[in-house]
């Protein structure tokens, strides 16, 4: 079972994968030139058929990598692929009697190092270790044919193992303890770091929510608009990625930032008068036009409060968010007009997730309206209001929806001892 997959440690996983991808496949270089120096300059480290076999390897070891990214940047089989594929290279370099290789086979336990994990550490140090000792193995039946320099007689492969794979092995070990106090250091350290980066980020997370639910309070809805748009915006963000949309900006911490921002998406409203905010008719043009400000006077709030936050990653989202959740795909929402991929990734999302939840709620001026002819609205609307992908995504959730409608139903004739805010 594959260990803790903490953030911080599958975003550095996914960069390090990234890197090493581009390693493995500049070992085609590394063959070409062996092949050039054999035939310009007779250099012979290797036949052409050996450059040949670690070339195309290499194309295929970092092929089969970038596949699997592509699919999936979290699959942590990639870095297996990447570091095992490297290491049987130099293994079958090792089994070739022109070259001699020692602290090379130490080079992709030491590399392993690169993801601050001790478990993956010593599973990479097993593995590369049998694998050394198969490529010592091959390389003692070709050195038994060859004679002892300065006499007839030959060693035999057992002799020539056991003296090697002796020697090797100390040497080994020797490196793996050193690398593994190493890595042990630093994953303590890090995970140190974390827990205290952790408890300080849940106090402004809960700060910040108890913010949005205050700014909600002039709202009828209060807080339950708040929470449902939020839960909305990350079921829409993890579909994204599971068919594969986005998986680049929707990192797992992005996905959980983005629950934090989508609560705070109408904070601008506690600009806007009672009158109009809690209005049950129709709204005139002159009062629709305070409420679209509520976007910029949004974006104002949260510069003046939260513009100290430490983590800048999740400001950023939560501005942008504010600002923009009410702007189209298709460049005629508000306050700007963007378009497209201007719009902030995190304020597409929401636009869905505050529509999704509008749509299917009740209120004072409007019946709800069925989780079918939401689905056909998305439908309608689809790369108009809403960004393809992410329509195609809400459309995809439908069943999630529906459970998610009834477990709030249920949650609220709790609250509300039997009466509930109508949700289809």
């Amino acid at each position: 079972m594959e260990e803790r997959r903490d953030t911080y440690f599958i975003e550095n996983e996914v960069k390090v994968n990234r890197v090493l991808v581009k390693a493995v496949l500049s070992t085609v270089l590394l063959a070409a030139f062996l092949a050039f120096a054999k035939w310009k300059m007779g250099y012979a480290s290797l036949e052409y058929i050996d450059d040949l076999v670690i070339g195309c390897g290499a194309v295929l070891v970092s092929g089969l990598a970038w596949f699997l990214m592509a699919r999936n940047p979290h699959n942590y089989v990639v870095k297996y692929v990447l570091l095992i594929g490297l290491h049987l290279g130099i293994c079958y370099a090792g089994t070739k009697i022109e070259i001699n290789i020692y602290m090379a086979y130490a080079l992709v336990p030491a590399m392993s190092c690169l993801f601050f994990s001790k478990w993956f550490t010593v599973r990479v140090g097993e593995i590369c270790y049998c694998l050394m000792l198969i490529s010592l193995g091959l390389r003692s039946a070709v050195e038994a044919t060859i004679p002892v320099k300065g006499t007839d007689s030959q060693i035999t492969s057992f002799e020539w193992f056991g003296v090697y794979g002796f020697r090797m092995t100390i040497e080994y070990l020797l490196m793996f303890v050193i690398l593994l106090l190493l890595v042990s250091k630093i994953e303590d350290t890090i995970l140190a770091t974390q827990a205290k980066t952790k408890q300080m980020k849940k106090m402004q997370k809960q700060l910040i929510t108890g913010f949005a639910n205050f700014l909600e309070s002039k709202d009828e809805n209060t807080g339950f608009h708040i929470r449902r748009t939020a839960d909305y915006a990350k079921m829409i963000a993890e579909e994204l990625v599971r068919t594969g949309c986005h998986t680049d900006e929707l990192t797992p911490k992005a996905i959980d930032d983005l629950g934090i921002a989508a609560s705070l998406h109408d904070a601008g409203k506690v600009y806007i008068p009672d009158a109009i905010l809690q209005k049950g008719g129709e709204l005139t043009p002159e009062e629709y036009d305070v409420i679209k400000s509520h976007t910029v006077e949004g974006g104002r709030l949260i510069e003046m409060n939260l513009s100290n936050l430490t983590d800048r990653e999740l400001y950023t989202q939560i501005k942008d968010v504010v600002l923009c959740h009410h702007e189209w795909w298709n460049g005629t929402g508000y306050p700007h007009g963007y378009k497209e991929d201007s719009i902030p990734l995190s304020a597409r999302i929401v636009a869905a997730a505050d529509t999704l939840d509008a749509l299917l709620s009740q209120r004072s001026y409007k019946p709800s309206m069925d989780i079918n002819q939401v689905m056909n609205v998305f439908a309608e609307e689809e790369g108009t209001h809403f960004e393809p992908c992410i329509a195609v995504a809400v459309r995809n959730l439908q069943n999630d929806i529906k459970r998610y409608i009834e477990r709030e139903d249920m949650h609220m004739r709790n609250l509300n001892g039997g009466e509930t805010e109508e949700l289809r």
